[in-house]
């Protein structure tokens, strides 16, 4: 079997880039992702909208680690692998509440929000304290915690690098999402989770894979387009769907980066930037932010693929997906719609509605995009030592940064004028092969 190195034949003097696509289906190669990807990286946990109050919490898996964030007394937010110090039974029931003491259901021992133990259930009469302190019966937080603008990442490596440096070259295109928001951004109410029986890698691809909107998502942007004729004048602007970068790509602009550590960035302009929840707030954007990077944000739908497993999207609607293994060949995705606090009642309901349309599990666009995902993910089995050449963009790659990204102020490794190319993708694959080599 080839080592992970060996999967990626990265040639850039002859401007080849394949993958082997046992990288998707080699049980090895998996074992190893989870114990030098995912028990090595920062990996995003949840937003801090979700835990306003003292005692809320919610909880997740780091890798195979579930672990939780909870509101302490003092307000401060803390990380805790979700294990009980006594026998390691699973403390939360739930995947979000509140909850000021937390008792574990085996044997009764309890915690307050920041950690301690507050009671051993016949602790008195049956340990000797010099056991307990042997055992430690606090509960244990992760090794690095950190939050960048309300976003929560955990990682379980007390030696990696900061969590600003891993994030970097994606830093400024997460401010595009985040300081849209006059005071804060928040999670909305709800949660969509799905499984995929595919590798998780197939989602990262697909979220910055420009190539198959127009093929994929054509039911979608003619189906919406449709309903609109129905009830043309109903809704305003806002009502309509933006789907240019599906039926229209040829007619605006359009590219992807390499913002380095692995993270990708898509983007397209929008034909009908007003149809956005956002544009009603241009005004003030403008008088805030320069004018380029109020562009960006309003009049440039965009995907932000954080290594390893992390999307950003705001183009259909504004949205959080997060992709977790489960196997070699199966995936758990959870998606929520995220806003700013206090919006227009008009512009809250027109960005739901957009993002039922695409990103719910029985949207118009997710079970597409999963039959996709996993027919690669078949396919990718048919043949030993199959490659995926990844050529489609060499003649446009360059390095640096193209017009658009100049006017954002920033300089990726590498830009793309097209979003319909495959060349982003190659900030992934280096990275992961890196990881894994490492």
């Amino acid at each position: 079997m080839l080592s992970p190195r060996e999967m990626i034949d990265d040639r850039p003097d002859d401007n080849v880039f394949r993958v082997n696509r046992a990288a998707f289906t080699d049980a090895d190669t998996f074992d190893r992702e989870m114990s030098e990807i995912f028990d090595r990286c920062w990996l995003y946990i949840g937003h801090a909208s979700q835990v306003p109050d003292h005692g809320d919490y919610i909880a997740t898996r780091l890798g195979f680690h579930p672990v939780f964030v909870i509101r302490g007394s003092d307000g401060e937010l803390r990380c805790f692998y979700d294990a009980c110090s006594h026998r390691g039974s699973k403390l939360t029931g739930r995947t979000s509440g509140n909850a000021k003491t937390i008792t574990c259901r085996y044997h009764g021992w309890c915690f307050n929000v920041d950690g301690d133990c507050t009671l051993v259930r016949g602790g008195d009469e049956a340990y000797r304290s010099e056991d307990l302190e042997r055992m430690g019966t606090n509960l244990r937080p992760i090794e690095q915690f950190g939050e960048y603008k309300g976003f929560l990442f955990g990682c379980l490596d007390a030696d990696a690098a900061s969590l600003d440096d891993f994030l970097d070259g994606a830093l400024p295109f997460i401010d595009l999402m985040a300081d849209q928001a006059p005071d804060e951004m928040e999670v909305l109410r709800g949660e969509s989770r799905y499984i995929m029986e595919a590798n998780w890698k197939l989602q990262t691809e697909n979220s910055t894979d420009g190539y198959h909107v127009a093929t994929v998502h054509r039911n979608f942007a003619t189906t919406v387009g449709y309903r609109e004729t129905l009830a043309p004048d109903s809704g305003g602007e806002m009502a309509k769907t933006e789907a240019s970068r599906i039926l229209s790509l040829d007619k605006i602009g359009s590219g992807g980066y390499d913002v380095g550590n692995g993270h990708m960035i898509n983007w397209a302009d929008r034909g009908n930037p007003e149809a956005g929840p956002s544009w009603a707030q241009r005004g003030r954007l403008l008088q805030k932010y320069p004018e380029g990077k109020v562009r960006w944000m309003l009049e440039r739908g965009r995907t932000v693929t954080v290594f390893p497993n992390l999307l950003l999207n705001d183009v259909a609607s504004t949205c959080i997906r997060v992709w977790r293994p489960l196997g070699v060949g199966l995936t758990e995705i959870e998606t929520w719609c995220i806003a700013p606090k206090g919006e227009a009642p008009e512009s809250r309901r027109a960005r739901i509605r957009k993002y039922e349309d695409f990103f719910f599990p029985a949207s118009l666009a997710v079970p597409d995009d999963v039959r996709a995902m996993e027919g690669a993910h078949t396919g990718s089995e048919a043949l030993n030592n199959g490659w995926n050449d990844l050529a489609l963009g060499h003649k446009t790659l360059m390095d640096g940064a193209d017009a658009a990204a100049q006017e954002l102020g920033v300089v990726p490794l590498n830009s793309n004028p097209g979003r319909e190319v495959e060349t982003p993708f190659f900030a992934f694959w280096r990275e992961w092969a890196t990881r894994l080599s490492s």
